[in-house]
């Protein structure tokens, strides 16, 4: 058996790896196009005429573009029914008209060409627009097996594809498929409901996106069929079992909203919406509320910072992602090990020879060093006032119960929230100790209660007031509390108090951040997500050309939503000048600072100590420059030489001729009336 020194790094890996494996999310997207010949119908959108089919390629395009940039690990899928040929496929059954565009998978730039160069002679040749007006009864078929197609992707994977969040768009222009079936219509209905019902099952949310309202906003009536259809998938969303149950709500919800305009439709399918943006947990705890009782929660970030995507190695030669792996090997036999073979001891050098060495497996020395588990620990209550910003050193995370993880923790997780927010004039929070990973360092942590509120905004697109809940703030230990206004070097009044501003000055720069706020009287509040990082949109868009083979677009072509409009600015020109007023007393700002002094410029004397200006005062240093040999200068010693030389501020640094001909060059530049 081989020896492995100790390797925290390499002892976590394995455990942090299973974590990132559960905390990950992903969404699974499919586009079910209908291929009617009615889709080949044009219109014209800002100038350009394209069809219907082309105009669903067009948004689609868009839609993996954000996911590339949002969720790189999304799948999305598309999907045309009523087609004339059927696609055979390893990972799609084939149904009758029904044709795989694109394979459900992360999107690239593959994906992303394919729906660019998407051109209607050559669908027309494979696998074509089919007339289903020729047959009665076809549209509705048709659509029975689009949908049947969904779910078997959708449920690709098993038991692993319960936790991914799944949707599915509908782009048709058929108000009722069922119009010409005669009297197979209502085995057809039924059919269509038992598909529906089958996808609500799984949590899918379904989109239907009328295109036709493009050209004619009252050419498309969702009339009882595509309603009748969604409650169906509705009512089945709502009785998800438990694993399903808070995705299968949310599906739900998302299904029984008011008729919106298609504009709303399209911003959503484009990604640009909000409610597109899922959260998505960071991490999944278990949060111990006393001896016995555990809950299951998540943690939420309510805002993160957008960065890139860190760098990923590939083959030259087929630009596959490079992985790696490790293993232990018997350093006698030269096999690998298996994990039940592999043990570590601690070295140390001092002890090394006196004793044995101890041998731990993998688990023990896990045990070890693991000072709490992993997860959150009630530690006891206080009242919300005791909570100061100071307190908090980050972002917060929203805390919410996870039911998949651990059944009954959403009925004690809101006895929890009623025991500190109900009939109480003043909320407490709850102080816990907070361990993010196993083996990692125990904190502080105070769950802050939210009140409750209702979703409201423009057109309900907006989320004002979020969902009831605790909001985990890490709070410092002592010796991370500093108090800079303390320090002397902060004191620069006479009387030792740090500056404070006045009243005045408090007031102008309240009346100044009052009229330079950013929410604009009659339009929706505010909100962070909608001006892009101009940093990062420039990186995404030579890394979206180069990926395409075309040639970077020159950097005037990037919008700047961060730069703030001089009109706007002028404006609020009597308010800043009196924000000016009270701060520095004049219009002109604070005062300019004093350029450094230019290069070659003689540096100013340092000041003099008493010791050396009564030795410099005793010598006669005129006199004794002028007289020559031992007579002069040469009769003194270095360390009076130096005397002057400090007196005067110059450098002291040589053996004694060099200080006797700085001191000589110095007298001589001197005018007579300055002799000492």
């Amino acid at each position: 058996m081989a020896d492995e020194e100790y390797d925290p790094d390499a002892l976590d890996a394995k455990e942090e790896e299973d974590d990132d494996s559960h905390e990950s999310s992903k969404e699974r997207i499919i586009a079910l196009i209908d291929a009617d010949q009615s889709m080949l119908a044009t219109f014209e959108d800002d100038g350009t005429e394209r069809s219907y089919l082309a105009w669903a390629m067009f948004l689609l395009e868009q839609q993996c573009s954000a996911r590339i940039r949002a969720s790189p690990n999304d799948e999305i899928g598309v999907i045309f029914y009523s087609t004339k040929q059927r696609s055979e496929s390893d990972e799609l059954r084939s149904f009758e008209h029904v044709w795989e565009h694109v394979a459900l998978a992360p999107p690239d730039a593959g994906t992303i060409r394919k729906l660019r160069d998407f051109q209607e002679a050559s669908f027309q040749d494979q696998p074509g627009c089919d007339d289903v007006a020729a047959a009665p009864g076809r549209a509705a078929e048709d659509l029975k097996n689009g949908l049947w197609a969904c779910w078997d992707l959708l449920t690709k994977g098993g038991a692993a594809s319960a936790r991914v969040d799944k949707s599915l768009l509908i782009f048709t222009n058929n108000p009722d498929p069922l119009h010409d079936a005669g009297s197979a219509a209502p085995h057809l209905r039924e059919q269509l409901h038992s598909r529906a019902r089958e996808l609500g099952g799984l949590a899918v949310s379904i989109e239907v996106v009328p295109l036709v309202q493009l050209s004619d906003p009252a050419a498309f009536d969702y009339g009882p069929f595509w309603r009748g259809l969604l409650q169906e998938a509705s009512s089945a969303a709502r009785g998800c079992e438990d694993g399903l149950a808070e995705a299968g709500q949310a599906a739900a919800l998302q299904m029984d909203e008011a008729p919106e305009s298609l504009l709303a439709k399209v911003d959503r399918v484009r990604g640009i919406n909000l409610r597109i943006a899922r959260k998505r947990p960071l991490a999944a705890l278990t949060w111990s509320l006393a001896p016995g009782l555990k809950i299951g929660v998540q943690l939420y970030g309510m805002v993160q910072i957008a960065k890139r995507p860190a760098h990923k190695y590939i083959t030259r030669d087929r630009a596959d992602l490079v992985t790696s792996s490790n293993a232990l090997v018997a350093a006698d036999t030269g096999t690998i090990l298996p994990s039940v073979q592999h043990k570590a001891f601690v070295p140390d050098k001092k002890l090394e020879g006196r004793f044995d060495k101890v041998m731990l497996s993998r688990a023990e020395e896990r045990e070890l060093r693991t000072l709490r588990p992993k997860g959150l620990t009630l530690l006891g209550f206080k009242p919300a006032s005791c909570l100061k910003d100071s307190h908090q050193l980050g972002p917060s995370r929203f805390v919410y119960p996870d039911e998949r993880w651990l059944k009954g923790s959403t009925a004690a997780y809101v006895a929890l929230y009623r025991a500190c927010t109900v009939g109480r004039e003043e909320p407490l929070m709850a102080i816990c100790s907070y361990v993010p990973r196993s083996g990692g360092m125990p904190s502080l942590a105070a769950m802050l209660p939210q009140r409750p509120g209702y979703e409201t905004g423009d057109d309900g697109t907006v989320q004002l007031v979020d969902s009831p809940g605790f909001h985990m703030l890490l709070l410092p230990f002592r010796d991370d509390v500093r108090a800079p206004e303390a320090e002397q070097a902060m004191l620069k009044r006479l009387d030792g108090a740090p500056p404070r501003a006045s009243d005045d000055q408090v007031a102008a720069a309240e009346a100044l951040i009052s009229a330079l706020s950013l929410d604009i009287p009659g339009e929706p509040p505010f909100s962070s997500t909608l001006i892009d990082n101009p940093h990062l949109a420039r990186y995404w868009q030579v890394l979206e050309d180069l990926a395409m083979g075309d040639e970077p677009r020159p950097l005037e072509d990037l919008e700047d939503d961060t730069a703030p409009e001089a009109e706007g600015i002028d404006a609020h020109d009597t308010t800043i000048d009196a924000f000016k007023l009270a701060v520095w007393g004049s219009t002109d700002g604070p005062p300019a600072q004093k350029k450094a002094a230019a290069a070659g410029t003689k540096r100013k004397a340092a000041e003099v100590d008493g010791t050396v200006a009564e030795e410099y005062a005793k010598h006669d240093w005129r006199g004794l420059a002028a007289k020559p040999g031992k007579a002069g200068l040469e009769k003194l010693t270095a360390a009076l030489l130096k005397t002057y030389l400090k007196f005067h501020g110059l450098a002291v640094s040589g053996n004694k001729p060099e200080l006797i001909a700085r001191i000589q060059e110095h007298v001589a530049q001197q005018p007579q009336q300055q002799q000492v």
